[in-house]
């Protein structure tokens, strides 16, 4: 008989958590499946539906109040991160002091296998106004350094009908003529929740993917400007007109900006870097495990443009 496992889980109410929880949880229903038992911590208790996940209370900076809840765990998954509009020094609390609590925990606990979902913002060349990219970037480095058998996951851009950043490039692409920072040439792999799903249960049944970084993206690599015109074609019938707008500077302008107007502004600095750098993964052999399954740009879109 194979031994119990046990998932303990950061993030799950996010939308990669909750797409992973109900994969995990149609995998159950499947005979002969050596799934482990989930334990999702989170402030708030009633926020999962799926059957078979225990809920913990709790904060990942407070691990006093959910040590014992690790006792028996097998496989750690660190999804939790503030995104989005924020200060640096939050970004610094929530993304690396918050990795450094729980792998603290993870070795009071005698937790072995850690898995840490970063981003590929982590991989630009550059952060002086992307406080969350440079977050992401530290933390990978408290992860090698921590002694456990550690993994880290990279996606690109995140799809699903729940991410916000799906919702801000709809809601861009629909209008009458589109904004496009940096001529919108970069280019980017967008990856479906689902799918990235996939890749990390992967790595749960799969020990021999320890001590790797894997970039996570789609099957198709295209421009922003592309993206964002098939998604206005589809919205429009017709082709999209394009406002060319400056990316690099539009990035200083708007860090000066964050000083005194940050929780007023449309976005932030650091959000404007991914229409200034590549957002793609790197061939890697957690990822081409599954290319040939995954969404393609048309299909991912067809799909979040169904209902609405």
């Amino acid at each position: 008989m194979a031994p119990e496992r046990k998932l303990f889980m950061t993030g799950a109410t996010g939308v990669v958590g909750r797409a992973l929880l109900q994969r995990l949880a149609g995998d159950k229903r499947s005979a002969g499946r050596n799934m482990p038992a989930v334990v999702a911590l989170s402030r708030n208790v009633s926020a999962f539906p799926e059957a078979g996940v225990r809920a913990v209370h709790g904060r990942i900076g407070e691990p006093e109040g959910w040590l014992r809840d690790l006792e028996g765990t097998t496989e750690f998954l660190h999804m939790a991160a503030l995104t989005g509009k924020a200060r640096a020094a939050d970004f610094q609390r929530a993304n690396v002091e918050g990795t450094r609590s729980v792998i603290e925990a993870c070795k009071r606990a005698g937790v072995r296998r850690f898995l840490f979902v970063s981003s590929i913002a982590a991989t630009y060349p550059e952060h002086d106004a992307y406080p969350y990219g440079r977050s992401k970037l530290e933390a990978e480095a408290l992860v090698r350094e921590s002694g456990l058998d550690w993994a880290i996951v990279r996606p690109t851009i995140v799809m699903s009908r729940r991410a916000k950043i799906w919702h801000s490039l709809e809601g861009m692409a629909s209008l009458p003529v589109v904004p496009m920072f940096g001529g919108g040439h970069v280019r980017i792999q967008p990856i479906h929740a689902d799918d990235l799903a996939l890749a990390l249960e992967a790595w749960l049944g799969d020990p021999s993917l320890d001590r790797g970084t894997y970039d996570l993206g789609g099957p198709e690599v295209v421009t922003f400007r592309d993206f964002l015109g098939r998604i206005h074609r589809r919205k429009k019938g017709g082709d999209a007109t394009f406002l060319p707008l400056p990316g690099k500077s539009a990035i200083a302008v708007l860090k000066q900006l964050e000083k005194f107007l940050l929780p007023v502004l449309p976005m932030s600095a650091g959000q404007l870097y991914s229409f200034v750098y590549d957002s793609t993964a790197k061939p890697n052999a957690l990822s081409e495990r599954f290319v040939a399954g995954q969404r393609n740009v048309d299909t991912m879109l067809d799909e979040l443009l169904k209902y609405g």
